[in-house]
């Protein structure tokens, strides 16, 4: 979970980033919602906060300038990523429904919702619902193909929801992948499955790691490329 900081009584998550390619810390502004934080290993977390204090006038100013997160027009023709593409949303009421809900008729997204309970924070758990619901039938063949391929067993897959990755591999090999993938393409979606199996034999990111995911996706920068720094929702 990010750490939350509160400036000029707006509040924003934190997400910090670190590796050993990093000399010096700065700030990036990605959205509205948040501040990215970017330092060298070993930098203390108590100075985190008091780094972004001493440049509060700037992000205040800067973050104005940046697209807010998360902003789609549910009610109004906005679009929804599935799969690699866009689809328009087609908005229904149905006054007998409590929470809006999600179908996808190939061509768009039809929106179902009661107009009395107008809620924007409903009308993203209804995409993720369906992103969940939609993720074993879409992401289950994929395990099964690049397991066949690489040999590698995990223990348990789930799929669940998380803000700040893609996938996970614990240490008795449970792969846990997030559902919201399902807005890439299925190439994007066999990367993050590809390396998390992968972790099954080598547990960091090593030369030895990269080497094992590039043996089976040699162009694999590039896709990685496709959700790097793109968490949604």
């Amino acid at each position: 979970m990010p750490q939350k900081i509160i400036l000029d009584n707006r509040s924003f998550d934190i997400i910090h980033k670190t590796n050993k390619k990093i000399k010096r810390v700065s700030l990036t502004l990605e959205n509205q919602d948040e501040i990215i934080i970017k330092t060298p290993l070993g930098f203390k977390q108590h100075l985190i906060k008091k780094f972004i204090y001493e440049y509060q006038d700037w992000i205040l100013k800067a973050i104005q300038k940046v697209p807010q997160k998360n902003q789609i027009d549910f009610l109004n023709g906005g679009l929804i990523p599935f799969l690699g593409q866009n689809y328009q949303i087609k908005a229904q009421k149905d006054q007998k429904l409590k929470n809006p809900k999600l179908i996808f008729n190939q061509d768009y997204f039809i929106l179902l919702y009661n107009e009395n309970n107008i809620n924007n924070k409903l009308f993203y758990e209804a995409l993720k619902k369906f992103y969940k619901t939609k993720s074993k039938q879409i992401i289950c063949p994929i395990f099964d193909k690049l397991i066949k391929q690489t040999n590698l067993h995990p223990n348990k897959i789930s799929y669940r929801f998380a803000k700040t990755r893609w996938g996970s591999c614990s240490s008795i090999n449970n792969i846990s992948i997030n559902y919201t993938l399902l807005q890439f393409d299925i190439e994007a979606i066999e990367y993050v499955v590809l390396h998390e199996l992968c972790h099954i034999a080598q547990k960091n990111h090593s030369k030895r790691f990269w080497n094992l995911v590039s043996s089976y996706m040699p162009n694999y920068k590039t896709i990685s490329n496709k959700i790097h720094n793109k968490l949604f929702l």
